[in-house]
């Protein structure tokens, strides 16, 4: 194993876990919060932090984001309102996905840690800034769009800067004109992508399409049904409209409306589009 690995940012946080989960009170206090708000009963909630972590996820797992909505909102509500352990407990919950994300990113030698700091840093944002309030339902997949919305433009400013180079494994596929900040963006948007449920490539002009959704979908300006009409409606096999409507038991009159209503929908928030990008 690389030496850089032992020493990243997701090792240490993981090596920082250990001593949050031996603090004394840490474990009662996330305890606590979770059998006040009614998500855990008292025979369902481990004393210690880290069993009581494993107990959440399986949980999570079983019964999909109907549950983990109700422990991560919660969490991500006290984390808005000051309080650090939440935000950690969430960060060390997230922590895979970001190492998923980070893994599918540009990379170069000695210097590929830098990457993951910049994904740390973007999870560690998305956390503190979730609107837990207004995007309360699949947070977990909010929370990985958010990620990726943070990483994508952090990695571009990087690259813009630093000229970072594709992973060895990576470039090998690549043409000699290729972007080496291109090609890590579309590695996050195919991330971003999948976890959306668009389907269908992120290849050109595209590309430029799924990141709109993508965004959409993470500011709720589209429903995730809307954002997965357009997507497939607009990528080369895509059905056409009789098909559509059979699959969603409309007509396809209604598929045609919806699809224009969302649309116009992201018409009119594409400046805000231009401006968060």
């Amino acid at each position: 194993m690389d030496a850089a690995w032992d020493v990243s940012v997701f090792s240490r946080l993981n090596i920082e876990w250990e001593w949050v989960c031996a603090q004394s009170g840490n474990a009662q206090r996330v305890r606590g919060w979770l059998m006040d708000a009614g998500v855990l009963d008292t025979a369902k909630a481990p004393e210690d932090l880290g069993a009581l972590m494993d107990a959440l996820e399986e949980r999570s797992l079983r019964e999909g984001h109907q549950f983990s909505d109700e422990w991560l909102g919660l969490l991500l509500q006290l984390a808005g309102q000051g309080e650090e352990l939440a935000a950690r407990v969430v960060v060390q919950a997230m922590l895979p996905a970001a190492v998923r994300m980070a893994a599918r990113s540009v990379r170069t030698g000695e210097q590929f840690s830098e990457i993951y700091q910049v994904v740390a840093a973007a999870l560690w944002q998305a956390v503190r800034s979730y609107p837990a309030r207004r995007a309360a339902w699949q947070v977990a997949r909010h929370l990985r769009l958010e990620m990726w919305h943070h990483t994508s433009r952090d990695l571009k400013r990087e690259f813009a800067s630093s000229g970072v180079l594709l992973d060895e494994g990576i470039a090998a596929g690549l043409a000699d004109d290729c972007d080496p900040a291109a090609e890590a963006h579309a590695g996050l948007l195919e991330v971003a992508a999948a976890e959306a449920g668009l389907v269908g490539g992120v290849d050109g002009a595209r590309g430029e399409l799924v990141e709109l959704l993508v965004w959409a979908l993470d500011q709720q300006v589209l429903s995730h049904d809307a954002a997965v009409a357009i997507a497939d409606h607009y990528r080369e096999d895509g059905p056409d409209d009789r098909r559509a409507a059979r699959a969603a038991g409309m007509s396809p009159a209604a598929v045609r409306q919806r699809r224009s209503r969302a649309v116009r929908q992201l018409r009119d928030a594409a400046p805000r589009w231009v401006v968060a990008a």
